[in-house]
């Protein structure tokens, strides 16, 4: 329950109008507001919640915020109406307000890659015992995390939260917003390109976490990542952690055996204890995914056998590296959820060492938000394919010319719409055979999966 005035003072804004001085809670989207919710109405580039005020009162007959000089939209609004400088900075405002009443463990974690399944891996580790909250699927911008601090119900013991980005200062403004106790960084890579220029503005702008992360809380640096360890190994102000695969580190995953499309078997090094562990997730990025959630688990006190018991337990999502058997006897790897360039070599690698009695074929989509090194990157994954054992790539979209261009060597082929090339493949890929379906999530690689199986 929210009262006006408490709104008003969360967000710094100025009452207009009241018709009811309490709220059963707050609402961004106008379509599912329920009875007696406050609307805050959100602004874009392309879209402006302003005009959607008086669907939300028609369904709600509770509130809205509104953004002074909106004369527009004050004439004819019902309700109260509190007045802001700007909606999308109230959301956040609120949602700081909010999280400064909870006394749980905020957790939160970024990266380039791997940020999500760490996530849903941790919260189900320490939600065997614990009471958790924790951002769903992949609502992690400044719209998404607010909405999912404001949703937070009880007293969670733990809260954990995936924090991503396109823009500069977005990680600033949601660490601002989490106040974390605990923040992990999961690598460093060229990713959403358009907003964050290069990889050295990924770096700056994900370092924000570690920078903004509350005095005296804990921080885990990945030191296998070349852009990462080297720039943050130094931190008075917090307590740093280190875990990795390839070098020592306070949590480091050892490799005891690849068992192919059964997993893995590992040792996961605690400081100076270990567990032993099987997990049925393929690929290394997987592993550094379990290596990230169960450092963070482990750190918070969650029992080794806790850990142990959920990894072995926890299968893939779908649309992340999920192998499916089709009906016609090969298999198709659903990878479809996303790609930047090295999810996409990481995915190539593991289709590469796995076991395959046919033949192994990538379905590749565009890589998008890579801004000015788009056509870069998309040929340096045609020279990456080009020295692979992979036997044949479909190619679909504008920027896999790209790929196409630098393979060149007759195991590329490029469709110009999705139906001809699920024909194609129905009629070239038989028993035996691997497929990796891969693409940015705007190509809606699923498609091809749905097709296919």
């Amino acid at each position: 329950m929210w009262h006006v005035d408490e709104v008003a003072q969360a967000v710094n804004g100025v009452v207009f109008r009241i018709e009811h001085e309490n709220f059963s809670g707050i609402s961004t989207d106008s379509r599912t507001i329920a009875n007696r919710e406050l609307f805050i109405p959100i602004s874009g580039v392309t879209f402006d919640g302003h005009k959607f005020i008086a669907d939300a009162y028609d369904r709600s007959h509770g509130g809205t915020l509104c953004e002074k000089g909106r004369d527009d939209v004050l004439k004819t609004a019902q309700g109260t109406i509190i007045l802001v400088d700007d909606t999308l900075k109230a959301l956040l405002d609120i949602a700081h307000y909010k999280r400064r009443q909870i006394q749980g463990t905020f957790i939160t974690i970024t990266g380039s890659n791997g940020k999500t399944t760490t996530k849903e891996i941790l919260a189900a580790i320490i939600g065997r015992e614990r009471k958790v909250h924790f951002n769903k699927k992949n609502y992690n911008n400044l719209i998404g995390v607010s909405k999912s601090i404001l949703a937070i119900e009880g007293s969670p013991d733990y809260l954990i939260f995936e924090l991503g980005t396109n823009n500069r200062g977005e990680i600033r403004q949601l660490t601002q917003v989490t106040e974390p106790d605990i923040s992990l960084i999961t690598n460093i890579n060229p990713s959403h390109l358009e907003g964050l220029d290069d990889l050295g503005g990924v770096l700056e702008e994900k370092l924000d976490l570690f920078r903004y992360t509350k005095g005296g809380g804990h921080i885990l640096i990945n030191v296998d990542d070349p852009s990462l360890f080297p720039s943050y190994r130094d931190d008075e102000g917090h307590v740093s952690h280190t875990f990795g695969m390839d070098h020592d580190a306070d949590f480091q995953l050892i490799i005891n055996e690849d068992l192919g499309w059964n997993g893995y078997d590992f040792t996961i090094k605690f400081h100076d204890d270990f567990i032993r562990v099987k997990t049925n997730l393929l690929g290394r990025h997987n592993l550094l995914n379990i290596l990230s959630a169960s450092s963070i688990a482990f750190l918070v006190g969650i029992s080794k056998e806790q850990i142990k018991n959920t990894i072995e337990a926890f299968n893939p999502y779908a649309m992340r590296f999920n192998p499916i058997m089709a009906k016609k006897g090969y298999t198709v790897v659903d990878d479809s959820y996303n790609a930047n360039p090295s999810s996409v070599k990481w995915a190539i690698n593991t289709l590469s060492n796995l076991p395959c009695s046919g033949k192994r074929i990538a379905v590749l989509g565009d890589m998008k938000e890579l801004g000015e090194k788009t056509a870069y990157y998309h040929e340096e994954l045609g020279k990456f394919l080009k020295h692979s054992n992979i036997d044949n790539v479909m190619l679909i979209g504008e920027e896999v010319k790209g790929i196409l261009k630098e393979l060149n060597n007759g195991r590329g082929k490029f469709f110009h719409d999705k139906a001809s090339l699920i024909d194609y493949a129905k009629h070239h890929v038989t028993g035996g055979d691997v497929v990796l379906i891969k693409g940015s999530r705007a190509a809606k690689m699923e498609e091809i999966v749905e097709a296919l199986i």
